[in-house]
C-alpha cells in the first residue's frame, strides 16, 4: 500500500508551481536538480498520479498537478499565517495568564491582577485555585504556585518563597478560656484539628501533640474551614500566617512560626520565550519579595 502525501510532497510541487523549472525548484529549496527529481518521483508515487508532463526542461502541471498544487499554496500560506500569529503571541503583551495557586494565595493574590492591569493594559490575569498541583505540560495553566519543588526538567523554578504559619484563636476563645503562655500550654485546650489528608504537612500535623488520646471532636478537611472555625471560637489552631494575621477576628498566639515551608512559583520551559509570561513572572516575583515578612509570618 503507498504511503500517504505528506508536507515534503506538498512542499515539492509548491516549488516546482512557483519556480516554474526544475532548476528554478532546486533553488528554491537549496538543493540539486537531481534531488528536486527524486522528490517529484516520490510525491507522484505518495499521490498515485503524474504531476508533471516533462518537456525537456520546461514542464507542465498536469490536472493532478494543479490541484495538488493549489492544496499546497494553501497549506503554505496556512503555515505562514500560523507562524506570524505564534511569533507575534510570543513577542506581544496582550492575552492573558493563568496561575494556578492554593487558596491561600488567592487570597494575597486577589488584587495581583490589578497591578498587572496598570502595568500592561493588555495582560490579563486569571486565578486558579485549587488543592491538586496542575499540569502545567498539558497546558492547564501557566505559572503554578506550590509547596513542593518540582522534579520534572520541563518545569522551571522562578522564585522561591517561605510560608509560615502559626497558631491562631478567637479574642471570643482567649477572654473565655485563656491565653496559652507557651506551646505546652496549648494542651487542654479545645482545639480545631485537621483532616487525614492533611496531616503529612508538619504545619497541620503541629497540633495533634496537644490533643487528648480518644478525644472527639470535628475535623476540618479545608484551610478556610478551619478559619472559619477558629475565628467562630470552636478552638485553637494552625493557619498560614499570611491569613490568620489578617484576619481580624483573630489573635496569633506566638510571635514567631511554628513552621516555614519553600513555597515555589514554577512554570514551564516551553514558555521561556513568552514576553507576556516573563512580563507577569517580574510582576509576580516582585510581589513576593516585597511580602516575604508577611509570608514567611516575620514581622520583618
Amino acid at each position: 500500500m503507498p504511503a500517504e502525501p505528506d508536507w515534503n510532497d506538498f512542499r515539492i510541487i509548491l516549488a516546482l508551481g512557483r519556480a516554474g523549472s526544475l532548476a528554478g525548484a532546486a533553488q528554491l529549496l537549496k538543493v540539486d536538480p537531481s534531488t528536486v527529481s527524486r522528490r517529484l518521483a516520490a510525491a507522484e508515487t505518495a499521490f498515485g498520479a503524474v504531476l508533471v508532463v516533462r518537456e525537456g526542461r520546461e514542464f507542465a502541471l498536469t490536472s493532478e498537478g494543479r490541484a495538488a498544487f493549489a492544496a499546497a499554496e494553501a497549506m503554505g500560506d496556512a503555515a505562514d499565517q500560523a507562524r506570524a500569529e505564534v511569533r507575534g503571541a510570543r513577542e506581544t503583551l496582550d492575552g492573558v495568564v493563568r496561575i494556578a495557586c492554593p487558596p491561600v494565595a488567592i487570597r494575597y493574590l486577589e488584587r495581583f491582577p490589578e497591578t498587572v492591569a496598570s502595568r500592561h493594559s493588555g495582560l490579563g490575569v486569571e486565578l486558579l485555585s485549587g488543592r491538586a498541583p496542575v499540569n502545567l505540560s498539558k497546558g492547564e495553566a501557566d505559572i503554578s504556585i506550590r509547596a513542593v519543588r518540582p522534579t520534572d526538567m520541563d518545569l522551571a523554578v522562578a522564585h522561591s518563597f517561605g510560608l509560615g504559619s502559626g497558631v491562631f484563636a478567637a479574642r471570643s476563645y482567649l477572654e473565655t478560656h485563656g491565653w496559652p503562655a507557651t506551646h505546652a500550654d496549648v494542651a487542654g485546650h479545645m482545639l480545631v484539628r485537621y483532616a487525614e489528608p492533611f496531616l503529612h504537612m508538619p504545619p497541620f500535623r503541629w497540633i495533634e501533640q496537644f490533643a487528648e488520646p480518644g478525644a472527639s471532636g470535628v475535623r476540618v478537611d479545608s484551610i478556610d474551614l478551619a478559619q472559619h472555625r477558629i475565628a467562630s471560637g470552636a478552638g485553637i489552631g494552625v493557619l498560614y500566617c499570611i491569613a490568620g494575621d489578617a484576619d481580624d477576628r483573630l489573635v496569633r498566639l506566638f510571635d514567631e512560626s511554628i513552621d516555614v515551608i519553600d513555597a515555589n512559583i514554577v512554570y514551564h520551559q516551553s514558555m521561556r520565550g513568552s514576553a507576556r509570561l516573563r512580563a507577569v513572572l517580574d510582576l509576580l516575583i516582585a510581589f513576593h519579595i516585597e511580602r516575604r515578612a508577611a509570608l514567611a509570618g516575620r514581622e520583618s
